[in-house]
Order: structure tokens, then C-alpha cells, then sequence
């Protein structure tokens, strides 16, 4: 089977051709128009969020010494739609609409994201300021491998068939493997361009796009560079007049490279030689000390029926007459900066700066339709699905706006600024947070929550609830707290409409109802594969107990039964420092705890969440049945006999609702 093409939002970003006929060649009408009807007829059949398609082409431009003929712009053409992977058909996307929110999965690096992603078949790639480029399995986030480069990683990568290529802030371009995340190539620029005035917040570098088997990267030394995407050889540079930290809109014509010094280049895509350039307000400002940058432009520019749309820190977005090389309008809200910019075809949308506002502007009149004001800034590109525009904020926010109309759908709060550019796939959205979590955001069923603790208990069995905290703090939180009856009638619902849900067990009892005379088929354990999740503490369940003359005991048969699991030692109980797996890490547990529990025999349907300083295994999960909440997770990071303390239990919290719910 053919591989898909990766879905890069940085590749090009340009909506339905615009295309000039040329009087010297008649064929070349004839040409456009089966073009015109080519998208067309993809334009029906696809909503592609940001249809690809090719700039005005005219075969006959004053600035090329050697017009292209209508069969190779045809195939260019082609190429150029070919290479963008096609986007779920209407039915398909309106399927999946994202009206309650909710973490599918989350991924932890050891720095902020900032970079966008690139979906290619069933990975997802992006990078982190911990100078890594992560692999994951797009459906659950496992890791399938990471790669170390030599400096911090601000920008999207690229991928090309089993190439992903990525810049870092070492000046250094990386080809790597997608298949198994070795290096292929390095390619190393020259160093930054010399600041006439730093401006500050130098929070992106250029993404790398990829075009025709060439890699255009733009660098801080001022070069737009064109590396052979298989050996990364340099085929050409182009030395503009300062540094380059946007991504190049790279076309089978043309290149519009935005550069700080305030100037769009537009570049023969074949030669590299300069076209035509348009110098935007802020290339004709003095920088000044201790002021604003007002000259850099930071967004990717977007191209869509002849007009060039971009955003610049001079306060402006601009609309760009591509064939008369002129300005058709500009918008601004001086003197903050125009940070983001995303369309739909008819509305450009604008994400600022210091006044918080995301607004949309009319692409033919350039007259604003609305604004938003968040509760920060806005550097992400905004993007939109269908009827929605989805914004990511450093108010740690992510917003979902009706497009038409700019009002707020709802709000989902990661807790963290966010600089990373969304991106979607089959209903899921994806980005990347300061907090150096990656994150998978999807339609969520309401979570049912809870925690077993009666409140009636009676006599010596009170000493078996493991901290007189947890069920209160946990009820704060939205948790249920559970008696014996209606710990069954809770579990027994779940089974039968399968909805998200968790207990968390305060009381390390199960009451013989719930448990069955055979634990590996009564209620808990059908609970548990049905797609419920357990939260337990420790110990094996059911291992202490009252005998009927009120003393304790100690039977881990039933236990046993339950989890089908063995462990190494069922009478250690100290509590030890215990360092994060990766996989914890993604649950939320910090990088290192103390853990106290049985270190669990790990075998293939367990998955440790932290090994402690024996290399015993005492924070694990274990699935049951089918989807990604499905587990029994045991995790005590608290000691015996000693009281639990408020980081311990937000750290319960975190765990009991991780992809399940967010507080």
C-alpha cells in the first residue's frame, strides 16, 4: 500500500488557484481551466482545513527568463496537491465535533513545546526545548522512539516519505529516520545574523517545509537555505537582510520568505533568485532601545486567491496583491503585534498580542467582524475545523470560537501558557504546552467518579481506611462517595453503559458482593473489563480483613484472583524513593516520589509507572478491557502509619483522573 503523505499546516497554506492565462500560449487556457475544474472537484469532495493548492501562475511573468510549460506546471500542480494529505470528508469531520472536551492523552517531555506537530499515517512527530524530537503513536501517545539533536526545538518538523527534518537552536538542521529515529543527515547553518536591536520574546525559529524533494529552511543567519531532502546536500541559499524565523510559503512558482527586517521576499522556486519583495511598515523603523521589536514577522504567510495574507510585529496584518505586487489592505490594533494568522477562505483570522485579542478580519475588505479577547496573548496559529476556530492561549486556555461569529463554544484550561500551534486528525486536536506536556484533546463522555469509603464503619474496621482525607478531598473534586450498596450499584451500571469512570479505594476492602465468590468473575473484575478504572493503595486487595472475631487478618488469595498478577514480596511495606517511567510521567507523577506498595511482577499487561530504588516495580497499571481508561492502577505515595499531605493528594487526584477527566 502507498504511504499517505504527512500533514504539515507549515508546508503551504494556500486556498484555490488564481490562474492567469498567457496570450503567447493558448494551450495554457487550456491547461488552467482543467485545473480550475481539477480543484474544483476536490474542493466538493474535501474540506481540507487549509486547502493546498498552487499560487497565480503565470507562464508568461516578466521575472522568469524561462517560463514553465503548461504540462510541467501541471505536473507541479499535481505534486503540489498530491504531496498535502487530503483531510476527512465533511460527514466524516462533522462526526467527530469536540463539544465536551477532554484529555484522550497526554505525552511529557522535560521542556516547554512550542512547535507545532506533523501527523504522518499513524505517528505524530514534533520537538521540545529539551532538544528532542519525539515519535508517538498518534492513538494512545506511546512512544515509539526520540531523538537527541544539540540544541532546543521551537519549530515544526517537516516529514517526507521516511524523512522527518528538523531546525534547533544550535543553528543545525536534522534528517531523520521516521521508521526507527537514527540520523540520516545534518546539515549546519552559519551563526545568527548580527541583532541591531534585540526585541525579545525570540520565542520560534522557521520551520522547515518540504516541496519537490527539496527542504527550504530559513535560518538566523539570515539564508533561506534548499537542501536535497535525501543526503542534505545545499542546492541554493538566498542571504536576506536579517534573520529568518518564519516559515517560507514555498509554491511550484514562487517562495514568500518573511524576514525581521521587516520585508516578504518572493523568490523563484526553482532558482532561488529574487522575483519581486514588499517591505512591510516596520521595515522603514529605526529600532530603539528598550522599545518593542516592530520590525520582525513571525508568521508563515497564507496565500489564497492571489491575495498574501501575513502578520507582523509593526502592528499590522497585511493583504498582498500577489500579481500586482502591491498592498491591497492592512489591519491593526498599534502598537502590539500581529502574532498568528489562519483562514478559511473568506474570513483571515488573527491571533495579538498584548491586547489579548483574537479577531477576524474580511479577506475582500480587510474590515474587522468580530473579536475575543482572552485572558493573555495569542502567538498560536489559530485553526480551524469546519464551523469552529480552535485557539490556543498563554492564558494556559484552549478556546473554541464559533468562526462566523467569534463567540466562545467553551473553554478547556491545561494550566499552562500555550505557544504551540494546534493541529487535527480524525476529531482529536493536538499541541504542545509550556509545561512540557504534548497534548491529545478529544470528545469526551461525561466521567463518572467516585470513592469507596461507607461512612458508617463501625468498630475496628475504621482502621482500615487508609487516610480519613482522601474521600473528603476527593468529594471536593466532584467524586462520589460510595457505601457498600451503592459501590455495586455504581459498578454495575458502568458495566452496562460503559461510561468512563473511576473508583478510588479509601477503605482497601472489597465487600463480598462486589468481589463474588470467584473473584475472577464477580462484579469487580467485570467492572474492570468492562472499561472501568480502580485506584488502589498498595497492598493486594482484600489482603487485610476481619475475621469474625474482630481481629485482622491476612489472606491474599482473593486478591490474587482478582488481578491474576504474582508479585516479588508480600511483606515489604517501606516506603523508597522511586523515579518516574515515562509513561508516569505521562500520568502526571513528578519525575521522582516516595512510593510505598509490593513490588509487582512486571509482565507484558503491566505497565510500570515508576521503579523505586531496588528497581522494584510498586506504581503499575494493569488493563483489562478495551479503551484507554480500562485499568487497575495501584500507587501509595505515602508512607504507613504517617499522615498524607496535600501534594500527596492532588497527586491521587492526577492519577485517578488521568485521560478520564481534568480538574
Amino acid at each position: 500500500m502507498a504511504k499517505k503523505a504527512a500533514t504539515n499546516r507549515r508546508c503551504a497554506m494556500i486556498i484555490s488557484p488564481d490562474i492567469t492565462p498567457c496570450p503567447q500560449n493558448p494551450s495554457t487556457t487550456i491547461v488552467s481551466n482543467a485545473l480550475i475544474k481539477l480543484v474544483s472537484l476536490c474542493m466538493k469532495l474535501n474540506t481540507k482545513i487549509y486547502r493546498f493548492f498552487s499560487d497565480t501562475i503565470v507562464c508568461c511573468s516578466s521575472s522568469s527568463a524561462n517560463p514553465l510549460s503548461p504540462m510541467k506546471i501541471t505536473i507541479s500542480f499535481l505534486a503540489f496537491a498530491i504531496s498535502m494529505r487530503l483531510m476527512p470528508l465533511q460527514s466524516a469531520v462533522a462526526q467527530h465535533r469536540i463539544e465536551n472536551p477532554g484529555i484522550r492523552w497526554k505525552f511529557e517531555t522535560q521542556g516547554p513545546i512550542r512547535g507545532s506537530s506533523v501527523i504522518d499515517n499513524d505517528q505524530i512527530f514534533f520537538g521540545s526545548a529539551d532538544g528532542h524530537v519525539y515519535a508517538l503513536n498518534k492513538s494512545d501517545g506511546k512512544l515509539n522512539w526520540k531523538f537527541e539533536t544539540q540544541g532546543a526545538i521551537v519549530a515544526a518538523p517537516a516529514v517526507d516519505g521516511n524523512t522527518v527534518v528538523v531546525s534547533t537552536r544550535d543553528n543545525s538542521v536534522y534528517g531523520i529516520d521516521t521508521r526507527h529515529g537514527t540520523l540520516t543527515w545534518k546539515f549546519q547553518m552559519q551563526d545568527d545574523f548580527p541583532l541591531v536591536y534585540d526585541g525579545g520574546w525570540r520565542y520560534y525559529m522557521a520551520a522547515p517545509v518540504i516541496f519537490n524533494n527539496i527542504v527550504y529552511v530559513g535560518s538566523g543567519d539570515g539564508n533561506l537555505y534548499a537542501l536535497n531532502i535525501k543526503n542534505g546536500k545545499q542546492q541554493w541559499r538566498y542571504l536576506t537582510g536579517g534573520r529568518i524565523r518564519a516559515s517560507p510559503l514555498v509554491t511550484p512558482i514562487s517562495i514568500f520568505l518573511p524576514c525581521n527586517d521587516g520585508v516578504v521576499y518572493v523568490l523563484d522556486s526553482g532558482t532561488g533568485k529574487l522575483r519581486w519583495k514588499f517591505e512591510t511598515k516596520g521595515a522603514g523603523i529605526t529600532p530603539e532601545p528598550f522599545r518593542a521589536d516592530t520590525k520582525s514577522i513571525y508568521t508563515q504567510p497564507i496565500l489564497i486567491n492571489g491575495v498574501l495574507v501575513f502578520g507582523a510585529r509593526d502592528g499590522h496584518v497585511y493583504a498582498i496583491d500577489s500579481e500586482k505586487q502591491r498592498l491591497k489592505w492592512s489591519f491593526s490594533y498599534a502598537p502590539t503585534w500581529a502574532m498568528a494568522v489562519a483562514t478559511d477562505g473568506d474570513l483571515v483570522y488573527a491571533g495579538w498580542s498584548t491586547n489579548n485579542i483574537v479577531n477576524a478580519i474580511d479577506l475582500t475588505t480587510g474590515q474587522e467582524q468580530w473579536n475575543f479577547r482572552s485572558g493573555s496573548h495569542t502567538y498560536a496559529m489559530p485553526l480551524v475545523v469546519n464551523t469552529e476556530l480552535y485557539v490556543g492561549c498563554a492564558d494556559g486556555k484552549l478556546y473554541q470560537l464559533n468562526k462566523t461569529t467569534g463567540e466562545k463554544l467553551w473553554e478547556y484550561k491545561i494550566g499552562s501558557e500555550i505557544f504551540s500551534s494546534p493541529t487535527q486528525d480524525a476529531g482529536t486536536i493536538y499541541f504542545g504546552a509550556d509545561d512540557g506536556f504534548f497534548y491529545a484533546i478529544e470528545n469526551k463522555q461525561k466521567a463518572f467518579k467516585a470513592v469507596f469509603q461507607p461512612s458508617n464503619i463501625q468498630g475496628r474496621a475504621q482502621y482500615l481506611v487508609l487516610d480519613q482525607r482522601i474521600a473528603p478531598y476527593l468529594k471536593t473534586k466532584g467524586f462520589e462517595q460510595l457505601d457498600t450498596v451503592e459501590l455495586q450499584q455504581f459498578m454495575l451500571a458502568r458495566i452496562k453503559d460503559r461510561a468512563p469512570s473511576v473508583v478510588v479505594f479509601a477503605l482497601p476492602l472489597i465487600p463480598t458482593t462486589t468481589l463474588g465468590e470467584d473473584p475472577s468473575n464477580g462484579t469487580m473484575r467485570k467492572y474492570l473489563e468492562s472499561g472501568g478504572r480502580v485506584v488502589w493503595f498498595g497492598d493486594i486487595p482484600n489482603f487485610y480483613a476481619l475475621d469474625k472475631s474482630g481481629d485482622f487478618s491476612r489472606n491474599p488469595t482473593d486478591g490474587l484472583k482478582l488481578l491474576d498478577v504474582e508479585f516479588e514480596s508480600l511483606s515489604e511495606s517501606g516506603n523508597y524513593y522511586s523515579r518516574a517511567t515515562q509513561e508516569g510521567l505521562s500520568w502526571g507523577l513528578p519525575d521522582w516520589f516516595k512510593c510505598t506498595g509490593l513490588p509487582v511482577v512486571v509482565t507484558k499487561d503491566i505497565t510500570p509507572l515508576s521503579r523505586n530504588e531496588f528497581n522494584g516495580v510498586t506504581a503499575w497499571s494493569k488493563k483489562f478491557g478495551a479503551g484507554s481508561n480500562a485499568a487497575f492502577v495501584s500507587f501509595r505515595p505515602w508512607a504507613w502509619n504517617v499522615p498524607i499531605n496535600d501534594h500527596e493528594l492532588a497527586l491521587i487526584h492526577q492519577v485517578a483522573i488521568h485521560q478520564l477527566d481534568y480538574d
